[in-house]
C-alpha cells in the first residue's frame, strides 16, 4: 500500500465510511508514523469493528497511540497487533486501555517482545475489563505461569 492509499484509508476511517468496519493492514509496515495516523482517526471513529495491524513495525511509540484511541473509540471489537515490536513499556499502555474500554472482545499481541512485567500489566487490566473475551499473548517471553493464566481466563469467558 502506497501512502496515498494509507491516506484515503485513513480519511474513510475520518468520515466515519460506514462500509470501511473490517479494515486488512497487516504486513504494510506502517510503523510508528502510521499507527499514530490511524489511531488519530480510531479517536473519532464509530464504524470500523476489526482491524488487522499485523506484522507492521509498530514498536512501544505506536502501541501508544493505538492505547490512547482504544480509550475512546467505542465500536472497535477485535484488534490484532500481533507480529510487532511492542515491549512491557508499550503493553503497559495498552493494558491502561483496557481499563477503560468497554467494546474490545478479542485482543491478540503474540509475537512480539512482551515479558512477565507485561503480562503483568494486562492481568491486572483483566481484572476490571468486563468486554475482553479472548486474549493471545503466544510467542512472547511470557513464562508459563502467566500462560497458563491467560488460558484459563480465555477458557472461562
Amino acid at each position: 500500500m502506497d501512502k496515498e492509499e494509507f491516506n484515503e484509508i485513513i480519511d474513510r476511517l475520518k468520515d466515519n465510511d460506514e462500509s470501511l468496519n473490517i479494515l486488512d493492514l497487516k504486513g504494510n509496515n506502517i510503523g510508528d508514523k502510521g499507527a499514530k495516523e490511524l489511531a488519530q482517526a480510531l479517536k473519532i471513529n464509530t464504524c470500523l469493528y476489526w482491524l488487522y495491524l499485523r506484522g507492521n513495525k509498530i514498536t512501544d511509540k505506536g502501541a501508544k497511540e493505538i492505547a490512547e484511541a482504544l480509550k475512546v473509540n467505542n465500536s472497535l471489537g477485535w484488534l490484532d497487533i500481533s507480529y510487532n515490536n511492542i515491549s512491557d513499556a508499550g503493553v503497559k499502555e495498552i493494558a491502561q486501555s483496557l481499563k477503560i474500554n468497554t467494546c474490545l472482545y478479542w485482543l491478540y499481541l503474540g509475537n512480539n517482545n512482551i515479558t512477565d512485567k507485561g503480562a503483568k500489566e494486562i492481568a491486572e487490566a483483566l481484572k476490571v475489563n468486563n468486554s475482553l473475551e479472548w486474549l493471545n499473548l503466544e510467542k512472547n517471553k511470557i513464562s508459563d505461569e502467566y500462560m497458563d493464566f491467560f488460558n484459563k481466563y480465555n477458557e472461562g469467558k
